[in-house]
């Protein structure tokens, strides 16, 4: 693989606090919270915000990108947003994911790397219970396939590499749903060259396609526990109840897609976030993971991913127990 014609795609992060991820490849991370001060949550869901903007310090000059496409960056208003945009801008950080006055759906973003050029595309599933509109305008692009194919078909002789980041999946399943692989596939189809999932909070499968990549989600890269945080907030922005969540091993545990644009060549590298510090391994308990089970089409793959999340819940049942 050519380092200069190389991204790497991370996982899920909320930039609590600072240290420094050491790393020299352009990055795409996706961005789970917005970043603002003294804005009202919304209400009646889980919120996550953070008041400081600790991406340059973290990822250095290397962020190529950020994503906001997703369930959480809406959570304070849209005042959070703005928050989030200017402080994006004022570091130079481009983004993609979200919609604009005067944009389209399926907004894409297109970047340079060297000589190659990436168009980004991002949509959220309504599964993920999004916020996505404010005043009658809708900021977030619901994820709807038959429409992404259509824009693919506009972007795919112009775009370079065509790249889509999809916020879905089963929280804590290192699983993905069939439905997700059928629809990933058809959007390898219809033109796009990699597509990188995220909300599972756990690291799932990443397959080659035909002449595409697909890494149905790539887990938490930096996330932090959560122990009695205010949550659930109501019309005033007087917090309901608290939220309590434990990181369990597969949420600590992520996988980071290195790509070279050029060729489309790709490994899978894998990262644990530990002791607020991420330590890069050669192998990991979760690795039987990656290639996806040679059931996924067949019915005994329901019943095999129903009892997978059944273990899964009361593990972290057991584990929160015990904080």
């Amino acid at each position: 693989m050519n380092y200069e014609t190389s991204v790497l795609f991370l996982g899920d992060v909320i930039p609590y606090k600072p240290f420094r991820f050491k790393n020299k490849l352009k990055t795409i991370i996706n961005l789970e919270c917005p970043l603002a001060k003294k804005t009202k949550p919304v209400t009646g869901k889980v919120t996550f915000c953070i008041p400081e903007n600790h991406l340059p310090g973290i990822f250095g000059k290397e962020l190529l990108a950020v994503n906001l496409a997703n369930n959480h960056i809406l959570d304070y208003g849209i005042e959070g947003f703005r928050s989030t945009i200017s402080e994006l801008n004022t570091s130079n950080i481009p983004f993609f994911g979200i919609n604009l006055p005067g944009d389209d759906s399926y907004n894409p973003i297109m970047v340079r790397h060297g000589e190659i050029e990436i168009t980004i595309l991002s949509a959220v599933s309504e599964l993920t219970s999004p916020v996505i509109e404010f005043d009658d305008f809708n900021y977030l692009t619901l994820l709807e396939s038959d429409e992404f194919k259509c824009r693919l078909a506009e972007l795919k002789n112009i775009a370079g590499r065509l790249i889509i980041y999809i916020h879905w999946g089963t929280v804590d399943s290192s699983f993905p749903e069939r439905k997700q692989v059928l629809t990933a596939r058809s959007l390898i189809d219809a033109g796009a060259d990699i597509i990188i999932g995220s909300h599972a909070h756990a690291p799932q499968p990443v397959e080659r396609y035909k002449h595409g990549i697909i890494a149905y989600n790539l887990g938490n890269f930096i996330m932090p526990e959560f122990r009695n945080t205010p949550s659930f907030y109501d019309d005033e922005g007087n917090a309901m109840s608290v939220l309590t969540r434990k990181l369990m091993v597969w949420n600590r545990v992520s996988w980071g897609l290195e790509v070279d644009m050029k060729s489309l060549e790709f490994r899978v590298r894998k990262f644990a976030f530990i002791a607020d510090r991420i330590i890069e391994f050669k192998s990991t308990i979760y690795d039987r993971y990656i290639d996806l089970h040679p059931e996924i089409m067949k019915v005994g793959y329901d019943m095999l991913l129903s009892r997978h999340l059944s273990r899964r819940k009361l593990r972290r049942k057991i584990g929160e127990m015990i904080i």
